[in-house]
C-alpha cells in the first residue's frame, strides 16, 4: 500500500510539473508602437492570451493620448491580433489587424511603427521551410504613392520589407507579399510582423487619411517522409507488401538452394 502510495504521489507530481512546464511556455501575443520621441508598450492596454489580443476603447485611447504627446499625426480607431499558438502540423501563423489615421489637427511626426511578436511556437517542424509575408491596406483619402511597409520574421530571418500603397485618394485596396527560406524550422521559435506606417498629413479642414492594415506571418515545415512513405514513393506499393515479396523470394532462394 505504501508503494503503490508512493507510485501515486510521483505520477502527481511528474502530471503537476508537466503541466507547470506546459503554462510556461504558454507566450501571449506581445506589441510595442514606436515613434520618434519614444515607444508604448501597447500590453498594458490590452487583454492579451496565447492566441489573441484586444485593445478596447479606453485601451485605444491611452494609446492614442501617448501619440499626442509625443507630436504624433496618427490615432488608432482600432487595433488587435491573433495566432493559431502554439502551431500545428500544417503551419505557424500570427496576424495584427488594425486601423490608423492620419489627422489634420494631430502633430506632424509621420514616423510610427508597430511591432507583434509572439514567442515559443511549437509547430511545424522539419529541416528547412517557407516564411511567407502578406500585408493589406484598404485607403481612404491618401494620395497615390503613400501606404506602409510591412515585414515578417522566423526568428531572425526576415521576409520583407516590401511596401502596401494607395493607388487613388478614393477608397481602394492596396497589397503585398514576400517570403525568404528557413532552415531548420525547430521548436520554441518565435514570429514577429511588423508595420511602418508612412501617411499623408491631411489639411487641418480636412478628412482624414485612413489606413486599414493587416499583416500576417505564415511559416511551413518541409517534413523528412517516414520509411514507410519513402517505399511506397520508390516502389508505389504499400510497405506490407514490399515485405511479403520480399519474404516471397527469400523464400524460394532457400528452398532452391
Amino acid at each position: 500500500m505504501v508503494k503503490l502510495r508512493r507510485s501515486l504521489f510521483s505520477l502527481a507530481v511528474i502530471a503537476l510539473v508537466g503541466i507547470m512546464a506546459g503554462e510556461a511556455r504558454s507566450a501571449p501575443i506581445s506589441m510595442t508602437i514606436d515613434v520618434t520621441a519614444g515607444s508604448f508598450l501597447v500590453d498594458l492596454v490590452a487583454t492579451s492570451t496565447p492566441n489573441s489580443y484586444s485593445v478596447d476603447a479606453a485601451g485605444l485611447a491611452a494609446i492614442n493620448g501617448f501619440l499626442a504627446a509625443n507630436g504624433s499625426e496618427y490615432q488608432f480607431f482600432g487595433l488587435s491580433g491573433s495566432s493559431n499558438f502554439p502551431g500545428d502540423a500544417t503551419q505557424g501563423q500570427l496576424v495584427v489587424t488594425g486601423e490608423i489615421h492620419s489627422v489634420g489637427t494631430a502633430g506632424a511626426d509621420s514616423f510610427l511603427k508597430l511591432t507583434e511578436t509572439e514567442t515559443d511556437f511549437t509547430s511545424p517542424t522539419g529541416p528547412s521551410g517557407t516564411l511567407n509575408s502578406s500585408s493589406t491596406g484598404n485607403f481612404t483619402n491618401q494620395p497615390a504613392g503613400g501606404g506602409h511597409t510591412a515585414l515578417s520574421m522566423f526568428n531572425a530571418t526576415t521576409a520583407g520589407p516590401y511596401s502596401v500603397l494607395s493607388a487613388t485618394t478614393d477608397p481602394n485596396p492596396g497589397g503585398g507579399m514576400a517570403s525568404a527560406g528557413v532552415a531548420p524550422v525547430s521548436t520554441l521559435y518565435t514570429l514577429t510582423n511588423v508595420a511602418t506606417f508612412g501617411l499623408a498629413h491631411p489639411g487641418a479642414t480636412s478628412p482624414d487619411i485612413v489606413d486599414s492594415f493587416g499583416v500576417t506571418a505564415t511559416i511551413h515545415a518541409n517534413v523528412i517522409p517516414e520509411p514507410a512513405s519513402i517505399v511506397m514513393f520508390l516502389t508505389g506499393m504499400p510497405l506490407p507488401l514490399v515485405v511479403v515479396g520480399m519474404l516471397r523470394r527469400r523464400r524460394r532462394a532457400l528452398a532452391q538452394g
